[in-house]
């Protein structure tokens, strides 16, 4: 099973009663997708065990479960009592104990923080996956994501966690793409007053306020962090306390938005026909429009920019900026 790398627990049989079918000793594994590979107990026992099993995968969390057809009065502490429905099957206590994969650890961009976090990642039991635009073949984040995800399809990740470190050049479209996956922590490696600009930017975006509130930003414990390595061990001690005390934290993921191929093709010619070199409005600098992942539409036009804080102030107030073009 572990060669499978697929989550599952792992059933034991620690006491039993008769007339008990099982003895003590049998183990049985339970799958994430509620298969029972193993004999723990009849048909009743089973079906319960499979149950608390998946709560097991879902919290994390070791469980010590007592099947009777005659609860104690008295439970001890630690013990989950559930009522045999099959009273001739006697009684019987199970250990069950999850074994997950390591989660998976996104990170978004190529600075030195994205760089440490990806090289320290395993130390803490995490599978890092690092991406960024500065060097993905692909068009777009969403591109360079969807690519992520069909590699990681042989693996059983049902959820993430993130961290955007692009340092400010494409922050806001990081954390978009990002929530479309489900996440346990989404954090943002910036500080206090670039988050209020990127969080502008996700309103204006039309992000939801749930998404907005679950991020993290800044990224990391107080701990007084100086250079990359003790500002990516600062996010990844603030990612093992979530994991590990916050359990019920997450961020479901947004539902998937693909357009139509011929959306696809009709955007593609849109941007064919206008200049190559445009003036971002906001600092004045030239960017390739065909090149540049920062665009704003507005009235059938389409405007450039250098980075992400500038299309975000330029789509708050549109505006300011053309009336001093």
């Amino acid at each position: 099973m572990d060669e499978r790398v697929e989550p599952y627990v792992m059933v034991t049989v620690v006491r039993r009663v008769r007339p008990s079918s099982a003895t003590v000793g049998d183990k049985a594994i339970v799958t994430a997708n509620g298969e029972m590979k193993g004999f723990v107990g009849g048909h009743c026992t089973r079906e319960l065990i499979i149950n608390q099993a998946q709560e097991c995968l879902r919290t994390g969390e070791k469980r010590l479960v007592l099947v009777s057809p005659q609860p104690p009065v008295k439970v001890e502490e630690g013990v989950t009592v559930l009522s045999m429905t099959c009273a001739s099957e006697g009684t019987v206590e199970l250990f069950l104990e999850p074994k997950h994969i390591d989660p998976l650890l996104i990170i978004v961009g190529d600075s030195p923080i994205a760089h440490a976090l990806k090289d320290m990642a395993p130390r803490f039991a995490f599978v890092p996956r690092r991406i960024a635009l500065e060097e993905a073949g692909s068009s777009s984040l969403e591109d360079t994501l969807e690519i992520l995800r069909n590699q990681l399809a042989a693996f059983n990740y049902t959820t993430a966690y993130g961290v955007v470190a692009t340092m400010g050049l494409y922050d806001g479209e990081a954390l978009l793409a990002l929530s479309r996956w489900p996440m346990r922590y989404l954090g943002l490696v910036t500080s206090p007053k670039r988050w209020k600009t990127v969080r502008s930017g996700l309103e204006v975006a039309g992000a939801p306020k749930e998404l907005i509130d679950f991020v993290t930003a800044p990224a990391g414990l107080d701990i007084g962090a100086v250079g990359a390595q003790e500002v990516a061990l600062s996010i990844l001690a603030q990612i093992v306390e979530r994991r590990r005390r916050d359990l019920n934290a997450q961020w479901e993921g947004l539902p998937e938005v693909k357009s139509s191929k011929s959306d696809s093709v009709s955007a593609n010619d849109d941007r064919a026909t206008v200049s190559q070199k445009v003036v971002d409005p906001v600092c004045g600098m030239t960017v390739d429009l065909e090149k540049t992942q920062f665009r704003f539409e507005l009235d059938g036009t389409t405007y450039g920019f250098c980075c992400s804080g500038c299309r975000n102030r330029f789509a708050k107030d549109p505006e300011s900026f053309l009336s001093h073009a």
